[in-house]
């Protein structure tokens, strides 16, 4: 089954070798000539344009064929991805969708850098880049391009897709799916499933009167003409606090529940009243609105944790994880506590993504053990985790039933993308060249 769809202009996304890949030098004797191999509505894709993906796919470690008719095929497959990118990205245009440019001037910057590290310095990345005749500013400029098409057609994609209905999968297409990936699916890592309670220090009611009291002195400045990144950067004691408090975009079931709540009620330009929530008093500043998404600057200001509230909390965290060895449920400890819920039960998670702190205490401990309470250090001040193993999964091959509703979604997700190309082929003239 063909891939998902994915920008195919990808030559400066890839590797940093990608950066230093010349051009298939031409045998003795022949001449090699660019020509149109596809046409997309007003858009023309030229042969080099495949020969420049495969180019790209070959740096980033990918084989490719050296033998004609498997080459060929290679060609005929990357052009077929372009042709559907360029549907997309037309279709996009055509409803006016648009990105955040500062969102893609930073993906951009991120992805600089992120070559900028592998080749060691900057001027190592400058030379590379001269090598295939660009230079850093032309880099930027393709990346940019390149991110802000596929924003758009992710965008396009993710919209379309949210108002089809999904398509029947069977079991067995399922299996047929299964057994055809089986050999690209590599190892299933070893995993860990646990159940906790996290504990943070509560701030008596001096210092949280003391902390709403500035929060209300700074929402003040603000609606006499303050500048709200300005004073974030002086006064948020989040980690937001050197960026002016920009948090991106996110969409519901990201935030703690107050400050979703607030967040989704304003308009862009707003400023809301001052809001509680477990990590302290924050000032909410909404920039702008995206489908279900929200984009928000915030001012955090918190209570003051003593050394009293940090003893208070490791003495409940005592007591649950005396109660959850007596066999009282953990879960039901933890919703007593600020733990959210969607915290309260995590599985099949890998060990190594966790705080270091987790792999100290929980180690080779069997199922059925609780640990802890263990200390995990934050800005605002310690908190304590009792934990209890309940499964452990040692690496090996996947079995199907590890991956079937990925599959299922896979399959799903698919059909209404190859639905939604056809519709766009009715719209959109396409004539692809032999």
């Amino acid at each position: 089954m063909r891939a998902l769809t994915a920008l195919c202009l990808a030559a400066a996304l890839a590797a940093p070798a990608a950066l230093a890949a010349q051009q298939p030098a031409a045998q003795p004797g022949t001449r090699v000539w660019d020509r149109v191999v596809a046409v997309v509505g007003d858009t023309s894709v030229l042969y080099s344009d495949v020969l420049l993906e495969i180019e790209s796919m070959q740096a980033q470690g990918q084989q490719v064929p050296t033998d004609p008719t498997a080459r060929r095929q290679m060609e005929r497959d990357v052009l077929q991805r372009r042709v559907d990118d360029l549907l997309l990205l037309e279709a996009a245009r055509r409803d006016k969708l648009t990105v955040d440019a500062a969102e893609i001037a930073g993906q951009v910057e991120t992805q600089i850098n992120r070559v900028q590290q592998n080749f060691g310095s900057q001027a190592a990345m400058e030379q590379a880049l001269a090598q295939t005749g660009r230079t850093l500013e032309q880099y930027r400029a393709t990346l940019t391009q390149q991110y802000t098409d596929q924003t758009m057609i992710q965008r396009y994609i993710r919209e379309r897709l949210s108002k089809m209905a999904a398509p029947p999968v069977t079991d067995a297409e399922i299996q047929q799916y299964f057994e055809q990936q089986r050999g690209s699916l590599g190892q299933r890592p070893a995993t860990l499933s646990f159940q906790q309670a996290v504990v943070k220090p509560v701030a008596g009611d001096s210092a949280d009167a003391t902390a709403r009291r500035k929060a209300e002195a700074i929402l003040a400045e603000l609606r006499r003409g303050g500048d709200f990144e300005a004073i974030a950067r002086r006064d948020s004691q989040d980690p937001s606090a050197p960026q002016g408090g920009m948090l991106g975009w996110f969409h519901a079931g990201q935030m703690v529940r107050e400050f979703e709540q607030m967040a989704f009620a304003l308009r862009p330009g707003d400023i809301s009243p001052v809001v509680k929530t477990e990590f302290g008093y924050h000032i909410i500043k909404l920039e702008k609105v995206r489908g279900g998404e929200r984009q928000a600057r915030h001012i955090l200001i918190r209570p003051e944790i003593t050394e009293a509230d940090v003893a208070r909390a490791r003495t409940l965290a005592d007591s649950i994880a005396t109660a959850a060895r007596g066999g009282a449920s953990l879960t039901q400890l933890a919703a007593r506590t600020t733990t959210p819920p969607d915290q309260r039960t995590l599985r099949d998670v890998l060990p190594d993504r966790l705080p270091p702190e987790y792999g100290q205490a929980i180690g080779d401990a069997a199922p059925g053990t609780v640990v802890g309470p263990f200390q995990l250090g934050d800005p605002s001040g310690p908190s304590f985790v009792v934990a209890k193993v309940t499964d452990r999964r040692t690496g090996g091959e996947y079995t199907l039933a590890d991956v079937r509703e990925q599959i299922r979604d896979r399959i799903i997700q698919q059909r209404q993308v190859d639905r939604l190309l056809g519709e766009l082929r009715q719209v959109t003239a396409v004539t692809v060249m032999q």
